[in-house]
């Protein structure tokens, strides 16, 4: 055999070298991109689950054509190796540690957990828009580095900050969970809050194929991270449980998509609640809220549906806010075409949140009414041609701090109706009456309904005020109208933890207590110029035939505090 010459030999080490790094890159890609079950390390202890599902007042729900429940019997235990339970059970979401079970026992529990609609998912439907949008923004990461922010998130915050090297992940640099949130972001990710779940309902999802992370995550996470697991007969691939920091962590696969949780149990609600959004809207950044999440019985009867869906599409463009879709529904048939302006007069300008309709609300309805109403939904009677309306605000005041709510209707034709209003109240003491008779005003605080009473009265501001009136126009227009002030609703979670009781100055009380007040001053005026800093959201629109509603956004700059 003819010997190779020395470029021959060469090109064969050069092909071999190629060969080798290419089946290695390819071989690396197969192990990464394999299920969660083949990535975990050997010898996790894994927990089978039953998953009983109930519904909010803890009844049992049939879970025949559910995801994750079953209607399995509970497995039952003895004296030897007691029954396992955990989930929504009793005042916690945990297992029973008070259990204790020999190490024979089989590995076996019963998860029970609540049913319920998820209340908002956000979608990032140009994950790499809104990261762009996000890093140039240099007033909006100035609020993450807010002490309020830093204090109200303090162990997701600490979370993210958590280095790989501190993990001890090889080949893998900077900050773990940092980098997952991002990649997530621009893999089509879907943010679900579950408010069912409180505190920790929040759940993420993202389309593990579109992610750039995900080779060098899921083995970390599965194979070095996760303490262990859990199994249902249901779901293809385990539930795995970690601790990153302060931040407990869930995570599985299902349908091509990573779930990452704060709970089991949101994350099973969400995975057998909410499909993954297969049209995306058209805006970078989208939020859906439910209105079954907060309202039942009342929502066939308005809507002709179970489920009402609103959502809120974000331009993320400078000066553009996005619209607001309400489908089409049988009230719609019910507006006026003009939005009696009184409505909106009396909702105090620096309230929480506000929504008005073009809506009657007539003073008559008998019994036999509202029984129709009930059976039937909106009349199909087309509406009168006078203006209408009916509002609704929720606020947070000083003698109701988790929110007070405040009711708004208008009849400019029959300015006596008022008493007729008033025999819904409970307390007739938190009803009045204004602009003659043509406003009823009622409210579920004594607070709320002193400030709705000086708005209508002129004595204080209105939404028809901001920003000197500009915007009273667009308002008066529009049939629907909505707004949000995130700064009011974040202002007062703050204030409730005690940092608005101000002390009086007294040079001779301790030095610690003359310090700790102002302290408490600092944080005060530090958050009055965060919170004072965020725009509102506000809304305006009408009925668009069959399509529903759509409310064109606005930021409106606050006018200043209470």
């Amino acid at each position: 055999m003819e010997p190779l010459s020395p470029a021959k030999r060469l090109t064969v080490i050069a092909s071999a070298a190629v060969l080798t790094v290419t089946a290695g890159i390819v071989g690396y890609q197969d192990y990464s991109r394999q299920p969660i079950s083949r990535l975990m390390r050997a010898g996790l202890p894994l927990l089978d689950l039953t998953v009983k599902l109930r519904d909010s007042a803890n009844n049992d729900l049939d879970a025949g054509t559910s995801l994750v429940g079953s209607n399995d019997e509970v497995p039952a235990g003895d004296e030897h190796c007691p029954a396992l339970t955990g989930g929504d059970v009793g005042s916690g979401t945990t297992m029973d540690v008070t259990v204790q079970r020999p190490a024979d026992c089989p590995k076996q529990a019963t998860w029970y957990v609540k049913k319920h609609p998820v209340a908002f998912t956000l979608n990032f439907n140009q994950g790499e828009a809104f990261l762009n949008w996000w890093d140039a923004q240099p007033r909006v990461q100035s609020l993450v580095g807010n002490r309020f922010v830093q204090g109200l998130f303090f162990g997701l915050l600490q979370s993210l900050k958590v280095k790989a090297e501190q993990l001890n992940l090889e080949g893998l640099q900077g900050e773990f969970l940092a980098q997952l949130l991002r990649d997530a972001i621009a893999a089509n990710a879907e943010l679900h809050y579950d408010m069912a779940h409180a505190s920790q309902g929040w759940v993420i999802s993202y389309s593990r194929s579109d992610s750039q992370f995900a080779d060098q995550a899921m083995p970390a996470l599965a194979g070095v991270l996760a303490t262990s697991g859990y199994r249902l007969n249901k779901l293809p691939e385990p539930i795995l449980e970690t601790r990153i920091g302060l931040q407990k962590l869930f995570f599985t696969q299902f349908r091509e998509r990573i779930y990452l949780a704060q709970s089991l149990e949101a994350l099973l609600n969400v995975i057998d609640s909410i499909s993954p959004q297969s049209r995306r809207s058209e805006a970078p950044l989208s939020l859906t809220l439910r209105s079954e999440a907060f309202i039942e019985n009342l929502l066939p009867v308005l809507t002709g549906s179970a489920s009402y869906p609103l959502q809120w599409d974000f331009a993320l463009k400078d000066g553009q806010l996005g619209s607001m879709t309400l489908p089409a529904a049988a009230w719609q048939s019910q507006l006026h075409s003009q939005l009696f302006e009184g409505v909106l007069a009396s909702i105090p300008h620096d309230a929480f949140a506000g929504v008005a309709a073009s809506l009657a609300l007539s003073p008559d309805l008998t019994t036999k009414d509202w029984q129709a109403l009930a059976a039937n939904g909106p009349s199909a009677t087309p509406p009168g041609t006078a203006s209408a309306g009916v509002g609704f605000v929720w606020d947070f005041t000083a003698d109701s701090p988790t929110g007070a709510v405040g009711v708004i209707v208008a009849n400019p034709q029959q300015p006596q109706a008022s008493a007729a209003y008033a025999q819904y109240l409970k307390n007739p003491d938190f009803g009045a009456e204004c602009a003659g008779g043509s406003l009823f005003l009622a409210a579920s605080s004594e607070s709320l309904l002193i400030r709705m009473k000086d708005a209508c009265n002129k004595q204080s501001l209105s939404p028809l005020d901001w920003q000197r009136g500009i915007e009273k126009q667009r308002m008066q227009a529009a049939q629907l109208t909505a707004f949000v002030n995130p700064g009011a609703a974040a202002r007062e979670l703050f204030l409730a933890g005690g940092a608005g009781v101000a002390q009086e100055a007294n040079e001779f009380a301790p030095r610690w207590q003359q310090d700790y007040e102002a302290a408490k001053a600092a944080m005060r005026q530090e958050g009055d110029k965060l919170f004072y800093s965020l725009p509102i959201l506000s809304y305006t629109g009408r009925v668009e035939g069959d399509a529903g509603a759509v409310l064109e956004g606005r930021l409106v700059a606050q006018e200043g505090g209470k």
